[in-house]
C-alpha cells in the first residue's frame, strides 16, 4: 500500500542537541547513521539531557544548541555562535565541571528506538488539538523521518509491518513514541509550549510517531516514495 513521499529528514549527532536538515540519510544497523552517537556526559555517567531519570540529567538550555558533521566529527554550535568539537575545554565551561562531549560506547545514547518517523496528517492534527492554524512545528518532536500523509494518526497502524522506500531501505515499525517533556521546552527558534505533551497525555497516551528497527541499510533521500507492506 503506497503512502506518499518523505519530506523531512534530519539527523542529530548530540543527543538532546538540535539536529541537521538533510536530503539524504545512510539508514545502517544501529539506526540513521551518525545519529544521536555524541552525547554531554558527566562525571558520573550520566548524559545530558531535557529530562532527569537514571540514565539522564536534566541540562537547561540543551536545544539552543545545534550539531551537525564535519570532517567525520561532531561540531558543536552554541548560541553566541561558537564552534566546539569533542575535547574543548569550553565544554565544561558551559556545562559544569567534569562534563565531555563523549562518542557511544558500548551502551547505546538512543532512547527506545532505531529511528523515529511521524506523519504528516499527524502533525496537522495534533495543532488541530491545540487549537492552532498550522500543524505542530516537528522540530518539536525530534523525528528523523517525516512522510506525507493524509490520515491522521495512521503510521501508528504500521506497528508490526516493514515499510519499503524507493533505493532500497527497509524499516520495520516496532511501537509508538512516547513523548517526553522535550516537546514543551523552547528551542532555538521556537518558545516553550507546555500545551504540547498535556495535549499528547490527555488525546493520545502520551505518543505520536513510531520508532522502527533497520530490515535492510541502505541511503534515504527526500521525495523517496513509502509502501507499507
Amino acid at each position: 500500500m503506497g503512502h506518499g513521499a518523505v519530506v523531512g529528514l534530519v539527523c542529530f549527532p548530540v543527543k538532546s542537541m538540535l539536529g541537521e536538515e538533510h536530503e539524504r540519510l545512510v539508514l545502517d544497523e544501529r539506526g540513521v547513521a551518525g545519529d544521536r552517537l555524541w552525547a554531554l556526559r558527566y562525571a558520573d555517567g550520566k548524559l545530558g539531557s531535557g529530562k532527569s531519570t537514571r540514565r539522564f540529567r536534566r541540562t537547561p538550555g540543551m536545544l539552543e544548541y545545534s550539531a551537525a558533521y564535519e570532517d567525520g566529527g561532531p561540531v558543536v554550535t552554541t548560541p553566541d555562535g561558537e564552534r566546539l568539537r569533542p575535547g574543548d575545554p569550553r565544554v565544561p565551561e558551559l556545562f559544569g565541571a567534569g562534563v565531555e562531549l563523549v562518542r557511544e560506547g558500548e551502551v547505546s545514547h538512543q532512547d527506545a528506538g532505531a529511528v523515529s518517523l511521524v506523519g504528516t496528517a499527524s502533525l496537522r492534527a495534533l495543532g488541530e488539538l491545540l487549537g492552532d492554524p498550522e500543524p505542530v512545528d516537528v522540530r518539536r518532536l525530534r523525528k528523523n523521518i517525516v512522510v506525507e500523509t493524509d490520515e491522521p494518526w495512521i503510521e501508528e497502524g504500521w506497528v508490526g509491518r516493514e515499510i519499503a522506500f524507493d533505493g532500497g531501505p527497509r524499516l520495520r515499525v516496532v511501537e509508538r513514541v512516547e513523548r517526553c517533556v522535550m516537546t514543551t521546552q523552547a528551542q532555538r527558534g521556537l518558545p516553550a509550549d507546555h500545551r504540547v505533551l498535556k495535549t499528547l497525555t490527555a488525546s493520545r497516551g502520551m505518543c505520536i510517531g513510531v520508532y522502527a528497527d533497520v530490515v535492510t541499510p541502505g541511503t534515504l533521500a527526500l521525495g523517496a516514495e513509502v509502501t507499507v507492506q
